[in-house]
């Protein structure tokens, strides 16, 4: 199953810097304190001079005024004012430390007004991430949000400090959370943050994360090839026999999600020896899509060739074996089959009677069965009765195989 390569997702897209990297306009100036600052003389004359300093274009001198009021300042206030002044030399430094340290002494001053604290917590966690001290910038950004920042990278950048340190559960859970409040306020998260938290939970092995951020995904942004990515993602992660393979291809091809000559074949070759009707359709679909070319011969053409003269035969086969399915003789296995029959030749309403009779009889896997009742009815367009008997499967890999068709069903008109 080469085709299946996890390098051929297009799911890994990285946070990029320019996403992530936000640019706070920080309005912490003098003016902003409370009205009256009282300054001893030992912090107001050297703050002026570095204010003076910084004004003509001295760095030098502006930093070595503001380590003297720095060493004089004893209170709050005085704190909060050689912080700001501080700042205003980090944008003609332009020293990521000098920044980080007006940043930390205006959150630190306790006299910081209140709408600003959001934006000096995140351009703090901005500043320490920057500069590869992850773990502060995790405690910055998380109270950054804790504040309401409305800066809505602050959780993308939250993820990658928590992911530098590799938490890669708690990464995941604070992007869920940003999922979450995305979705409850009508809107969405980029689709690229969802490509990073695949990448990380595939990466890390964590098929119930990566499940749960596949299905977020093809939620928000349904499409033939994300589609295909997530059921291929979910397969890999997520070890089906035979039957459960089978059925993930057959939900692949209703969502329109088959790409190139191997989703066609595999399916081909998983169905010819019992089911030649629902084969022959999946290689007639792949020759139109242009994918499949039976005139060149090969596996393709060989398999055609085999099945082709018992389609009619078979078909025909099935109203005689439903009448013995339904009888004394019937049983849950047969009734089963038939509905499998049934459901390969496109005819989903005796598909689903089948289904439904297997149950009554007993001796089938309930998992199975009620997978196959709800492809049955919801391909006959009966949309409530069909989520009704995916809600039925809830244990094993087959459970998130229903969840997938649940979401699908909620996308058709």
């Amino acid at each position: 199953m080469k085709h299946f390569s996890t390098t051929a997702l297009g799911i890994a897209l990285a946070f990029g810097g320019a996403a992530v990297m936000v640019q706070p306009a920080i309005a912490a100036k003098k003016e902003a304190a409370p009205a009256g600052p009282k300054l001893s003389k030992e912090v107001r004359e050297p703050l002026a001079a570095a204010q003076t300093a910084i004004k003509a274009g001295d760095a030098a001198t502006g930093a070595a005024k503001l380590t003297e009021a720095k060493a004089a300042a004893k209170t709050d206030e005085e704190n909060y004012y050689v912080a700001a002044v501080t700042l205003d030399l980090s944008k003609l430094d332009n020293n990521p430390a000098t920044q980080q340290a007006a940043i930390d002494g205006l959150i630190a001053s306790n006299r910081a007004p209140a709408d600003q604290l959001p934006t000096l917590y995140l351009a703090s966690g901005q500043a320490a991430y920057k500069a590869a001290n992850y773990a502060k910038a995790e405690q910055m950004l998380t109270k950054a949000i804790e504040l309401k920042t409305t800066e809505p990278n602050a959780y993308a950048l939250l993820v990658e400090a928590q992911a530098k340190q590799n938490k890669t559960p708690q990464a995941l859970q604070t992007l869920q959370t940003a999922i979450d409040n995305s979705r409850a306020a009508g809107t969405k998260v980029p689709a690229d943050w969802y490509g990073r938290g695949i990448s990380m939970a595939y990466t890390a092995k964590l098929p119930q994360q990566t499940s749960a951020l596949t299905r977020a995904w093809v939620k928000d942004y349904p499409s033939p090839s994300n589609w295909r990515d997530a059921l291929v993602t979910y397969r890999e992660l997520n070890p089906m026999d035979a039957d459960g393979q089978l059925d993930l291809m057959r939900f692949q091809r209703a969502a329109g999600a088959m790409k190139g000559q191997g989703d066609y074949m595999e399916y081909v070759l998983a169905t010819y020896l019992r089911y030649p009707g629902e084969a022959k359709a999946v290689l007639d679909e792949g020759t139109r899509a242009g994918v499949i070319n039976l005139s060149k011969g090969g596996n393709a053409a060989e398999i055609n060739g085999i099945i082709s003269p018992k389609v009619a035969a078979d078909k025909a086969s099935l109203g005689a074996a439903a009448t013995t399915a339904r009888g004394p003789k019937g049983t849950g296995k047969t009734a089963l089959s038939l509905g499998d029959a049934y459901l390969g030749y496109g005819d989903f309403t005796n598909a689903a009677e089948m289904y439904k009779l297997a149950a009554t009889k007993g001796g089938v896997d309930p998992a199975l069965l009620n997978t196959r009742l709800g492809m049955a009815l919801a391909k006959a367009g009966q949309k409530d009765a069909a989520k009704q008997a995916f809600a039925a499967v809830t244990t094993g890999p087959r459970a998130g195989l229903a969840q997938y068709w649940t979401i699908w069903l909620d996308q058709q008109a």
